[in-house]
């Protein structure tokens, strides 16, 4: 387990269970788009907080699978940049095209650490379910065209489509902006 990738999964659990238990309203912690001038730290806070168990259980599965060895290739400091980046591309997508009430989740952070991988191992397969190969670029791709349609068409009313559609773009900027940056 890689240092950055520990202090994410503690905090994103010891949130979970501080809202949980009712000890920290999760409201005054999301984004609410339409309260940002009262409420602006939802914009980095909204990350930390999740809707449920197993709404935080997939996000950091996620992070725990692809988080450490792309913070292996990128270091310290440019992961925790590329991961609370696409936090915040996240919740600019929903700013922008969304028109749900609250979001939460640190679903377009860990999109933003999926797609990292991708760029560096897009080849690598991972197994859905642990059975089903699939190409990490070719999941990306899948996820980022039903994540669109999703959004587009309000299939999956409840889940922040944008948020993730955000945390791919911002990543992806990050990255190509990087690799410019050092080449």
């Amino acid at each position: 387990m890689t240092p950055w990738v520990r202090r994410l999964l503690i905090a994103n659990v010891a949130v979970f269970f501080l809202t949980a238990s009712q000890v920290v309203d999760w409201r005054y912690l999301a984004l609410i788009p339409g309260a940002i001038l009262v409420q602006p730290w939802g914009v980095f806070t909204y990350m930390f907080v999740h809707g449920g168990f197993w709404h935080l259980a997939f996000n950091m599965i996620g992070l725990f699978f692809f988080g450490p060895r792309l913070e292996m290739q990128l270091g310290g400091k440019y992961f925790i940049r590329l991961y609370l980046l696409s936090g915040f591309g996240g919740a600019a997508f929903s700013f922008i095209f969304a028109s749900y009430g609250a979001v939460v989740g640190a679903s377009g952070a860990v999109f933003g650490v999926l797609l990292g991988f991708a760029y560096f191992w897009p080849k690598e397969r991972i197994y859905i379910w642990g059975v089903l190969p699939v190409e990490a670029r070719w999941l990306v791709g899948v996820l980022a065209a039903m994540s669109l349609y999703s959004g587009i068409s309000g299939a999956g009313a409840g889940v922040a489509h944008f948020a993730h559609l955000g945390g791919f773009a911002a990543g992806y900027g990050y990255l190509r902006w990087r690799k410019r940056k050092y080449m």
